[in-house]
């Protein structure tokens, strides 16, 4: 007689805690290798629930005292990261606030906090989204297999990822778009009109509802941007609306068309809190980099071409950062190699799109999955051309229909999976005469997927613009004397996040370059000032430039970010001016007057 019944994972589960346990360790490899750079400062400084101005300004510091906003205060709370965050910066507080309880479980670094927990969040939200990608895909084309492959694409993804190790709300985001398409395919089948001797669809439950608002309203607290991905889908069933409208308009005043408007209805009230919020924003400082002048032609050409960038980079990217002949090598044979498996994966899912529809339920499927894609990048282009403000800029946006790709090239490579022997039929491998069957075809795509995310985490592709380790290194190679680094910081109306490139320089230093190390090669410890420029100054800001300046003893070597004036009058001769690891500076060395 056996006492214990052995216990088994449903093969679903087990799948999905594999695409789990593999999206989370690709996303925690070498999760501190790469430098912090400025806006996951900013996020650290706010999660801690500090204000940028808790730095000293206006005089010339210490590196602890210029790293005092990356130190948590034992009185700081959720109030005070959401009342810093709203005051100085332009985002929703969802993240921000759960990410204030999750750093306090983890112990600081020499009293600065730790990057590797900053960035454990953002990993742990990303490996998260697999599983959310499944549900999406599952629900959506009503296909286990389809939401299997999806949550294996999306576990490797490389631009998933690459978000993922940034200490910042992209992932939570992308997490909750994914779970919203999930909800939506539900939402969406529940409309379908019914075949003769089908069972009818059932409007969805309450639950349900009240889950996709909850749902809905987390998403758009956590990143403005996901309102788009609302809209996307917005204009998918406003799509189905019109069809049933034309030949059964009495359709659309039924229970499950009812229940939809009151999702409808309990989402825009959940947006519509934030309106004061975004009035005070956009038209800052912070929202100008999207800028686009449209007035150039070939500014019409470049979201196209990043958008389309972007839509390869989720699923494969050749090495796009090294140096040197043999990194030059490297990233001529990655391309060599991966450009024939791109192409040949883009002429596969062409052929997919007409198997799919064979269906009732890839249609569909298609209709909703791949309608969102499509909505979401047509309100992107509406956005970049009809405002002027290029979002398909820097391809962190694209979290908005990331899930949705993965979701609808797990639908579309579905049809690949049961072809596990070669047929007539099956395609040959690129420059050769063999034939590869159906299965193998997607596994070698994922493998394509799985080499682009370890060339991400090898820091070989989606390397940081910002490296502050590269401009301190030429900080300490080109300085003669004692070393004085300074930034101006402008201070306007609206929220003004400030100092936050000069707080990344000095982390650096901290980890990497720490003037208590006796290997940090600093003869005399590095000085910091911060040079407040407000609007409407009390006092004219070259007189405290000046006064800063006298309290360092020479000669000193000043390094100025984003400054190439002339500051002769201070005794001060320009040496150089360049930029070095993404940082813009000016080289002075201010001799005696």
């Amino acid at each position: 007689m056996r006492l214990f019944k052995t216990w088994q994972l449903p093969p679903t589960a087990f799948w999905m805690l594999l695409w789990f346990g593999l999206a989370l360790a690709i996303r925690l490899s070498y999760l501190v290798s790469k430098p912090l750079w400025m806006d996951e400062v900013a996020t650290v400084m706010y999660t801690l629930g500090n204000s940028s101005y808790s730095a000293p300004l206006d005089q010339v510091t210490s590196l602890d005292q210029l790293l005092t906003p990356l130190q948590p205060r034992p009185e700081a709370t959720v109030d005070s990261t959401v009342h810093y965050l709203m005051q100085e910066d332009n985002h929703p507080p969802a993240y921000f606030a759960i990410a204030h309880l999750w750093m306090h479980l983890f112990p600081t670094v020499q009293g600065v906090a730790s990057p590797w927990a900053a960035r454990a969040l953002p990993a742990l939200f990303g490996a998260l989204s697999a599983p959310a990608v499944y549900l999406a895909g599952w629900l959506g084309f009503r296909s286990v297999l389809a939401g299997q492959i999806g949550a294996a694409f999306m576990a490797v993804s490389p631009f998933g990822v690459a978000m993922a190790q940034e200490a910042r709300h992209y992932s939570m985001a992308t997490l909750l778009v994914a779970l919203g398409l999930a909800c939506f395919a539900v939402g969406g089948w529940s409309l379908r009109r019914a075949r003769p001797g089908d069972v009818a669809p059932r409007p969805i439950s309450l639950p349900l509802a009240l889950l996709w608002v909850g749902v809905n309203a987390l998403a758009f607290a956590t990143h403005y941007f996901t309102v788009l991905a609302l809209l996307a889908q917005a204009l998918v069933l406003l799509a189905l609306a019109i069809y049933q409208g034309r030949t059964q308009p009495k359709l659309l005043w039924q229970r499950p068309w009812r229940r939809l408007y009151g999702v409808v209805l309990g989402t825009l009230a959940a947006c519509l809190v934030w309106l004061p919020v975004l009035l005070n924003f956009y038209g800052s400082s912070q929202s100008s980099n999207l800028a686009i002048d449209l007035n150039q032609p070939m500014r019409w050409l470049d979201p196209i071409a990043q958008t389309l960038a972007g839509l390869i980079f989720m699923v494969i990217t050749p090495i796009t950062h090294a140096q040197g002949a043999l990194g030059i090598a490297a990233v001529v044979l990655s391309v060599l190699v991966l450009l024939p498996v791109l192409l040949w994966l883009m002429a596969r899912l062409i052929q997919a799109w007409p198997l799919v529809r064979l269906t009732e339920q890839g249609r569909f499927g298609l209709f909703l999955m791949g309608g969102f894609v499509l909505a979401a990048i047509a309100l992107f282009f509406a956005v970049t051309y009809g405002l002027a403000m290029d979002i398909t800029r820097g391809h962190r946006y694209n979290f908005v229909f990331h899930p949705g790709v993965m979701v609808l090239l797990g639908g579309l490579l579905a049809v690949y999976w049961p072809e596990t022997d070669v047929q007539p039929r099956s395609p040959r491998l690129p420059f050769t005469q063999q034939k590869i069957s159906g299965r193998r075809t997607v596994q070698v795509f994922w493998i394509a997927g799985l080499v682009s995310a370890l060339f991400v985490v090898s820091n070989l592709a989606f390397a940081k613009y910002f490296e502050p380790a590269q401009f301190v290194r030429t900080i300490q190679t080109e300085s003669t004397h004692p070393v004085l680094i300074g930034f101006p910081a402008s201070i306007e109306e609206k929220p003004t996040v400030i100092g936050h490139e000069l707080l990344s320089v000095g982390w650096e230093i901290h980890r990497h370059f720490n003037p208590n190390d006796p290997n940090s090669q600093w003869t005399v410890p590095p000085r910091f000032f911060l040079w407040t420029l407000p609007s409407s100054p009390t006092v004219p800001p070259e007189e405290t430039l000046a006064e800063m300046l006298s309290t360092m003893p020479r000669p000193f070597d000043l390094w100025f970010l984003h400054t190439g004036s002339d500051l002769g009058e201070y005794g001060c001769t320009q040496l150089s001016q360049a930029s070095s690891g993404g940082h813009a500076y000016g080289h002075y060395e201010c001799a005696s007057f």
